[in-house]
C-alpha cells in the first residue's frame, strides 16, 4: 500500500508527500528493528536469569552436601597433626599417646585416602561449553565463574598429585595396625610401638603432608570458592530483582 502511494506521489509530483512517504518507511523500519531488538534483549535477560537461578540452587544444594565431608575431614587432619605431635615428643613426659582405637587410629590408617568429589556444577558446565556463559551480563560475575570452573579442575589436578606414592600405612605395617571388620573406629593402633619405629614415622610423615594439602587446599578451597560464587550470585540477582534468593 505504502509502495502505491509513493508511485502515485512520484507520477503526481508531490514531492512533499513523497518526503512524508518515505520518512513513515525509514521510521517504520527503524521502530520494528528497536522492537525486534528490545525483544531479544528481553530473552536474553531471561535466559541469564534462569541460568543464574539454577546455578545458585545447585551451588546451595552442593554446599549442604558437602558440609559433613569438610568437617570430618578437617577433623582427621587435626587428629593426625596430634599423631605427629606425639610422635615428635616421644621420649619425652609431654608425649601423651592417643588411645589405641578411636579416632586418631582411623586418622592414621584412612591418611591415603582423598575420595572427595571434585565436579562441576552442570549449570557452569553447560553455560561455558555452549558459550552462553556471554549472556551473563556482569563481568566480574562472569569471569568468577570461569575461574570457578578452572578451579575445580585444579583442585581435581591437586588431588591426583598428592595420590601419587600415597601409602597404605595398615597394609605396609600390619604389626601396628589391626583393623577392625566392623568399623575403623574399632580398629587399633599401637602409638608407642609406631613411634619407635623410623621406617613407620618416615612414611606417616610423608603421607601427612598430602593429607593436610587435601583438607586445606581442596576441600577448604573448593568449600570456600563455592561460598563465594553462590554470595556473588546472591548479590547479582539481588540487584536484578530486589530480592536475593534464599
Amino acid at each position: 500500500m505504502i509502495l502505491r502511494r509513493l508511485t502515485k506521489h512520484v507520477k503526481d509530483q508531490n514531492w512533499f508527500a513523497v518526503g512524508l512517504d518515505f520518512v513513515i518507511v525509514v521510521v517504520g523500519v527503524f521502530v520494528a528493528m528497536q522492537v525486534a531488538n528490545w525483544n531479544s534483549a528481553r530473552i536474553e535477560r531471561e535466559l541469564e536469569r534462569a541460568y543464574l537461578l539454577r546455578l545458585h540452587e545447585e551451588v546451595s544444594v552442593t554446599i549442604g552436601e558437602q558440609e559433613s565431608e569438610r568437617a570430618d575431614v578437617l577433623a582427621r587432619a587435626k587428629r593426625l597433626e596430634k599423631v605427629s605431635g606425639y610422635f615428635a615428643a616421644f621420649g619425652t613426659p609431654q608425649a601423651i599417646a592417643p588411645e589405641p582405637a578411636g579416632d586418631h587410629c582411623a586418622a592414621v590408617i584412612t591418611s591415603h585416602i582423598f575420595d572427595a568429589d571434585i565436579s562441576l556444577p552442570p549449570t557452569v558446565s553447560e553455560l561455558i561449553s555452549t558459550g552462553r556463559i556471554l549472556l551473563v551480563s556482569n563481568e566480574a560475575l562472569r569471569m568468577q565463574i570461569v575461574r570457578f570452573s578452572q578451579a575445580m579442575g585444579e583442585y581435581g589436578q591437586l588431588r591426583h598429585d598428592i595420590q601419587i606414592d600415597r601409602l597404605v600405612l595398615s597394609r605396609k605395617y600390619p604389626e601396628f595396625i589391626r583393623l577392625s571388620p566392623a568399623a575403623r573406629k574399632e580398629s587399633i593402633c599401637d602409638f608407642p610401638a609406631m613411634a619407635q619405629n623410623p621406617a613407620f614415622v618416615n612414611d606417616f610423615l610423608d603421607n601427612t603432608p598430602r593429607f593436610y594439602a587435601y583438607a586445606a587446599v581442596v576441600i577448604q578451597g573448593r568449600y570456600d570458592f563455592q561460598q563465594q560464587v553462590k554470595a556473588a550470585l546472591e548479590a547479582e540477582l539481588g540487584s536484578t530483582t530486589g530480592d536475593a534468593p534464599k
